[in-house]
């Protein structure tokens, strides 16, 4: 069966403003009604929190109608981080340079269903760069430029960010709920769903 989850990841926050936005998201959130200040780990599956806020009396403002069962928690994820979809998937099927604009194929769906190690391994040390260090570059195969791996465009089902909203087992979000926290974080936001 599985849990799901739904993530609103900021892809623009810096290391400095993680915390501080963090915490404003959070109050606006309570405020609303949406989750409270209570800690709840029922539910909480995610590989960087072991706890989140419990559901507030109007989490329903949040999602695309009410389905008849409570949500569980929302994990509010600080920190240098990769967020990918789940199922074991650990990979992007693709990356964009910002420099030349062209797609890097990782997996190459559907002949394929996991990444090309040889086409990844740069990818991922800089990844693994980035959040060790908070600096990662990746070259380009096509162009050869080496640009930071938080200026790549990756597939939807794949996110850097320092700022992570986490909702498991929530009904899916409304698009105006998201648009409403995006716009509140004043930054581009990466959202995706997935299965663990």
């Amino acid at each position: 069966m599985g849990d799901y989850f739904e993530r609103v990841v900021d892809v623009e926050a810096t290391d400095g403003e993680a915390a501080e936005l963090a915490a404003r998201a959070l109050d606006w959130l309570v405020a609303e009604g949406v989750v409270t200040r209570e800690r709840d780990r029922e539910g909480m599956y995610s590989p960087h929190a072991d706890e989140g806020y419990a559901a507030g009396p109007h989490w329903t403002r949040a999602v695309q109608g009410d389905p008849g069962w409570g949500p569980g928690p929302l994990a509010v994820i600080t920190g240098r981080h990769h967020y990918a979809g789940g199922q074991g998937e650990d990979e992007p099927a693709y990356a964009v340079c910002p420099e030349c604009a062209v797609r890097t194929t990782v997996i190459g769906y559907p002949e394929s269903f996991v990444a090309d190690e040889e086409v990844w391994a740069p990818f991922r040390a800089a990844v693994e760069a980035w959040e060790r260090t908070g600096t990662g570059d990746a070259a380009c195969p096509a162009c050869g430029t080496a640009s930071p791996v938080t200026r790549w465009e990756w597939c939807d089902s794949y996110a850097l960010g320092t700022l992570c909203f986490e909702f498991w087992g929530w009904p899916p979000l409304a698009d105006a709920f998201v648009a409403d926290l995006t716009a509140r974080l004043g930054h581009r936001t990466a959202r995706h769903m997935g299965k663990f």
